[in-house]
């Protein structure tokens, strides 16, 4: 289960909490790590060096489309980048769901503080 906060107000419709993947982990990294290690691998030695290269300027495009959807899009920002959480503690960020017609989605830090209890004496 996933800690979703529905709020329903005028200006807030819900808030998701996420926590940012590992930097080797997000899917803007990994497979595409392997995906360079295989053209390396299998590709380069297997067929012409201008072939190789056109196969790995594909690669290159795939990649920074990737990059770019995640500068366009909040959503996949956060399949990308993020994972879901169900405990507001292990949350780092939020992702913030407008209203409709009241803005766009947006990931915000999320900031826990720790609350002084003192006791009367």
């Amino acid at each position: 289960m996933v800690l979703r906060f529905n709020v329903g107000g005028k200006v807030v419709d819900r808030v998701d909490l996420i926590r940012k993947k590992k930097w080797p982990w997000r899917l803007d990294v990994l497979p595409f790590a392997v995906l360079y290690a295989i053209w390396m691998v299998t590709i380069v030695p297997s067929i012409d060096i201008v072939d190789a290269l056109i196969v790995l300027g594909g690669l290159v495009s795939i990649h920074v489309l990737t990059l770019l959807f995640t500068a366009w899009s909040i959503d996949f920002k956060c399949f990308v980048q993020y994972s879901k959480v169900n405990d507001i503690y292990a949350a780092d960020s939020c992702k913030v769901t407008p209203a409709k017609f009241s803005g766009s989605k947006e990931v915000v830090p999320l900031h826990i503080r720790q609350q002084i209890v003192f006791s009367g004496e």
